[in-house]
């Protein structure tokens, strides 16, 4: 007969409670998912923080491992996770090290998943050759690299209206009033290779001469609902402790987008509105907008 569960301990803290999760117990931790990759982990971070979304919050754990180059360090990576056991991903190139992994958690009784063994062998039958398996063309110094370096400079140094007089050797310019995530979506572009300017409009200044020379096919009008654009705006001036001003004023800002949204449709300029958007999301429309996808990037 099965001994009775004796209660716990009035010293030991209780466990928070946690909302109901279907095939799940209300107060069980967080499961750990161990991210092993022989780079920067950067492809597996992306992609999981992409899968997670579709999981409360609360339910599992990620721990990174970055840069396993030898047998040495995978297998102090293993012995910690035997200490602490819990599912592992991985994005390893070798295929001794993908072996290596599978039989630990073979022998363990853990799951483990290939990021990336399904993708390459798809990719190496359709060229009808093997892969390389080079860690050094993950982060190769070559001409692609040293154009999104470029892109990023040109950017830092287009931002905010700066840069007028070579406005035009922009890949992408994006208009839009303040507080519509103009620089955020400017760097995310630029790390992807264009080279991108942004110009802060307002209403009591006229847009330079610049902005108005360019051909429709080249700039993006960013808008914003009103009342979430005066929640920013508001957040802002507290947090700078402005004083008040038609800065964040209701009346103020609903003219604002107004005149900017006339602005656009005069020039002829795409008008993306960002209201509760991801710059991600904002990025991938923008280079869709102007046919930028096209591109080798």
């Amino acid at each position: 007969m099965a001994k009775k569960q004796t209660n716990r301990a009035p010293t030991q803290p209780a466990r928070p409670k946690r909302s109901n999760v279907p095939g799940r117990s209300n107060n069980s931790a967080p499961a750990i998912v161990y991210i092993l990759s022989d780079s920067t982990g950067n492809l597996a971070r992306h992609m999981l923080a992409a899968f997670i979304t579709q999981f409360p919050t609360d339910a599992i754990a990620t721990q990174f491992h970055t840069f396993i180059r030898g047998e040495h360090a995978l297998n102090e990576v293993l012995r910690k996770i035997h200490n602490k056991p819990g599912a592992i991903c991985h994005a390893m190139v070798s295929d001794l090290f993908k072996e290596k992994i599978a039989a630990f958690c073979r022998k363990a009784g853990l799951l483990h998943c290939d990021l990336t063994g399904g993708v390459v062998k798809f990719l190496s039958q359709a060229a009808g050759c093997p892969p390389q398996s080079d860690l050094t063309s993950l982060h190769r110094l070559d001409e692609n690299y040293q154009r999104r370096i470029g892109a990023i400079e040109f950017t830092l140094a287009h931002d905010d209206s700066l840069g007028l007089t070579t406005l035009s050797d922009a890949d992408v310019v994006l208009a839009g009033v303040s507080r519509t995530g103009k620089t955020p979506t400017s760097i995310y572009l630029a790390q992807q290779g264009y080279c991108v300017a942004n110009i802060a409009l307002a209403l009591e200044v006229p847009p330079p001469p610049q902005l108005l020379q360019l051909r429709a096919k080249k700039v993006v009008g960013l808008v914003i609902s009103p009342q979430q654009l005066v929640m920013i705006r508001t957040r802002r001036e507290a947090d700078w402790k402005m004083d008040r001003t038609s800065y964040g004023q209701a009346d103020h800002v609903q003219r604002e987008i107004v005149w900017a949204r006339q602005l656009f449709v005069q020039q002829g300029w795409p008008i993306l509105d960002i209201t509760d958007q991801a710059i991600e999301e904002t990025a991938a429309k923008i280079i869709d907008l102007l046919g930028l996808a096209r591109q080798a990037r």
